[in-house]
């Protein structure tokens, strides 16, 4: 069995890319066609992640030899099972995380699906606030914001994806000492926005900002 080195988003953009492929592959039967898909695919996966070993390389790389839904389904089963989650963490260490909110409402850790949870992330419907817990930097942070209960179908500032949409406020400490208000609109499920999140860096821009 491959040790883990996959992290859910990773996971994400590449069945995102394997899906695409398997569907462009259903309709071209052009070789040239066909082979400029294949590789077009393949790099983008293999430069997704910069170091690799052999093992895993022979498996990503797997991704040139899908042509049936089947081997599609193999060869993610696969790579799902070479994903490593969302890094365990107690209901103590998200209080202390959020020392300051003394009625702080908890998720339900046992029911969090790591292996797909690039961020954790739920809603205080009571109070209207969302919180996000990430490893920034290669440490956990914890960042609390509001959010607005109504919805508007948009394109979520994370994960790119059109979806139910809510805006989200945070305060952002200024280099002067004065606050002020970042806000963007982000999918209200932060399950769904997990689902369909390739790459972090927005994620980690806003909570740079306000972390």
């Amino acid at each position: 069995m491959t040790t883990p080195f996959i992290r859910p988003y990773e996971y994400n953009f590449i069945r995102t890319q394997a899906d695409n492929l398997s569907r462009q592959l259903a309709s071209v039967h052009d070789p040239d066609i066909r082979d400029a898909v294949i590789y077009s695919a393949s790099k983008k996966v293999f430069d997704l992640i910069p170091a690799m070993t052999p093992e895993q390389e022979e498996l990503l790389m797997r991704i040139k030899t899908i042509e049936s839904e089947e081997e599609l389904t193999d060869y993610l089963t696969d790579v799902a099972d070479a994903v490593h989650g969302f890094p365990a963490v107690t209901e103590a260490e998200l209080k202390k995380l959020f020392h300051k909110n003394k009625k702080l409402k908890l998720p339900d850790l046992a029911r969090l699906d790591v292996e797909s949870t690039t961020f954790l992330s739920w809603n205080d419907t009571g109070s209207g606030k969302k919180f996000f817990v990430y490893p920034l930097d290669g440490k956990i942070v914890g960042v609390e914001g509001r959010y607005v209960p109504s919805t508007q179908k948009g394109i979520c500032s994370l994960c790119n994806n059109y979806s139910d949409v809510t805006l989200v406020s945070a305060r952002s400490k200024g280099s002067s000492e004065s606050y002020k208000v970042v806000g963007n609109y982000m999918c209200i499920d932060s399950d769904e926005c997990n689902r369909h999140m390739t790459d972090p860096s927005s994620l980690e821009h806003f909570l740079n900002r306000v972390k």
